[in-house]
């Protein structure tokens, strides 16, 4: 169920908004870095693998995920898709459990670890392949819980994996990963994919992409100007870019605008307190 349009959106003529902060998959943009990651999570799922994916704050991770759980043969598959890993090792495993099995898990940790085998054996027997989805991995709070999520790779037959999981995370992830301590886990990973920001012709892209999307069929709505105004205000990460494209189309409605240009954009920016750290992080660049 869609809902209602903004005052903005009904003055621009959307359907719906088309730069809302919820993690719609309708409104996927597959970038070349989109893409890739795309490719190599169903590749590490067809191939009941284990897979990461680094991204940034605001770069779509949440987006990408929820767009994999859609993909998915809810006949053939069984979904565990966890969003906030920052539980005890023991609580992460019953967790897995209720979330694959729609069941209550019993209290102590071996007799979990007992049933997630003969559950997972059973699905097997049946032809139906669970995965495993951790969102924002970076927040897992011990090593005992990564040392989890690396046994749960050893429930296998003798030809596959019972179990593929996927781990999106910010890059403070990968420098968590890259110390030793975690060196058997990490060796266990099919893939290892970044995804970048979107480059200045991408963001052109991306917002004509999404006004479509949400049902905008006029003239160019953003000036080429704008979007490069967009583009060097956010790092071409996708979520600053919806936050001040709409602050943006707000400021345009609000000087009877038919078409964003930069002053719009300008002064749409001066609402946002974080553009300041992305100017500052890609001077550090």
């Amino acid at each position: 169920m869609r809902k209602t349009p903004s005052i903005y959106a009904r003055y621009f003529g959307f359907s719906e908004d088309p730069f809302s902060p919820t993690p719609d998959p309708a409104f996927l943009f597959e970038s070349k870095s989109y893409s890739r990651a795309i490719a190599w999570m169903s590749y590490a799922i067809e191939q009941r693998e284990m897979g990461l994916v680094i991204g940034e704050v605001g770069s779509g991770k949440t987006l990408l995920s929820r767009n994999l759980v859609d993909s998915l043969d809810a006949d053939k598959h069984r979904i565990a898709w966890l969003i906030n890993p920052q539980l005890s090792p023991g609580n992460f495993l019953k967790e897995i459990f209720s979330l694959l099995f729609d069941a209550k898990p019993k209290f102590f940790k071996r007799d979990v670890l007992k049933e997630l085998g003969e559950g997972l054996t059973e699905l097997y027997l049946k032809d139906i392949f669970p995965v495993i989805i951790i969102d924002e991995a970076q927040s897992i709070p011990s090593k005992a819980v990564f040392d989890e999520i690396r046994l749960l790779n050893n429930f296998q037959t003798d030809k596959q994996n019972l179990v593929s999981i996927i781990l999106l995370g910010q890059p403070e992830l990968e420098k968590r990963l890259r110390h030793p301590a975690y060196r058997a886990l990490v060796q266990r990973f099919r893939f290892t994919t970044k995804l970048e920001p979107l480059n200045p012709d991408e963001t052109e892209v991306y917002l004509q992409h999404r006004l479509e999307t949400a049902g905008y069929n006029g003239q160019k709505l953003f000036s080429q100007e704008a979007a490069r105004q967009i583009y060097a205000l956010t790092n071409g990460y996708p979520r600053p870019i919806n936050h001040l494209a709409t602050l943006s189309l707000m400021a345009a409605m609000e000087d009877d605008q038919a078409q964003i240009q930069p002053a719009a954009v300008e002064a749409a920016s001066k609402g946002i307190l974080y553009l300041s750290d992305l100017k500052a992080e890609k001077k550090r660049k």
